[in-house]
């Protein structure tokens, strides 16, 4: 699949394409601070303030693409909460409540959780977002399903949808490489994927170097129970399934953005955020497609 020997993978990593890396790294770092930092300029071009709509940004795409660790970045440039579904829902199957039991008895066989199930846990955490007084949201993980779509635009306006993809066989390698550290509950991914361009050009070359813990964290990390190959593949059958009807409902509603992913974080948001930046400020077109 996505095999390639480490005596490729040291070469690549010395090689004048690694130091581009580098460099594209520190660029969107450095957008990142800007956004981030300098809060008149953000509260003025971006973050919604109070006479604003609020910033309601849906991120979808397949398991393992990177949707919560792309929300997190970007919600914290605009100032706004990153609300992932699939973290409210470890939360809960955690808690080890009644309903959280019923939960991790259906994920940990590889299916979906009903609209209802999922409903409940984000409803919960949108009603608290409004008591305190939070001006948007990026949504990561829902909706799943056309249902679920039209029940959250009834409730609440959405302006932006950004459709994350990546190959398939890069994302199963990706969610198998999947850890999160009991300790400090953040994520890391120790896969190390590079897949050459096609011959004939109509797939790039994807290099993504692991997202490493550092070492006080190595003994703590553990897999997912539903991280396995077989669940996967079934997972992202389902997702795809199901995809089609919601971005169909987004699309005609003009509200979808196609963004396909190539590279890792370094590489990706130099591109991503100029393209969420002309949102929040209203310059960006709805025909996009990055």
């Amino acid at each position: 699949m996505s095999s390639v020997s480490h005596a490729s993978r040291r070469a690549w990593r010395c090689a004048p394409g690694a130091f581009a890396a580098v460099a594209n790294l520190k660029a969107a770092l450095d957008q990142l601070a800007t956004a981030g930092g300098q809060q008149a300029a953000l509260s003025s071009a971006a973050a919604p303030s109070s006479a604003e709509a609020p910033l309601n940004w849906v991120f979808l795409g397949p398991p393992g693409v990177g949707k919560g660790t792309y929300a997190s970045r970007v919600a914290k440039a605009f100032g706004v909460p990153h609300i992932a579904t699939g973290d409210l829902i470890r939360a809960e199957i955690k808690s080890g409540s009644d309903f959280g039991v019923q939960m991790k008895g259906i994920v940990n066989s590889g299916k979906l959780l009903s609209d209802a199930m999922v409903q409940q846990v984000l409803q919960q955490r949108l009603a608290q977002g409004r008591r305190d007084g939070e001006k948007g949201f990026i949504l990561d993980g829902f909706p799943r399903t056309r249902a679920q779509a039209e029940e959250l635009v009834r409730a609440t306006p959405v302006s932006l949808v950004l459709n994350m993809s990546l190959r398939e066989e890069v994302l199963v390698e990706k969610c198998m490489g999947r850890r999160l550290c009991k300790h400090c509950g953040k994520n890391y991914n120790i896969a190390d994927i590079y897949l050459p361009a096609s011959p004939d050009g109509s797939r790039p070359e994807i290099v993504m170097p692991p997202l490493s813990p550092p070492p006080e964290c190595a003994p703590h990390l553990e897999t997912r129970a539903d991280d396995r190959e077989e669940v996967i593949r079934h997972r992202l059958e389902v997702y795809k399934q199901e995809a089609a009807p919601v971005e169909d409902f987004f699309r005609a509603r003009g509200l979808l953005v196609d963004f396909e992913i190539t590279a890792g974080i370094p590489e990706t948001l130099p591109h991503l955020m100029p393209l969420l930046q002309r949102y929040a400020t209203g310059a960006g077109r709805s025909s996009d497609k990055a």
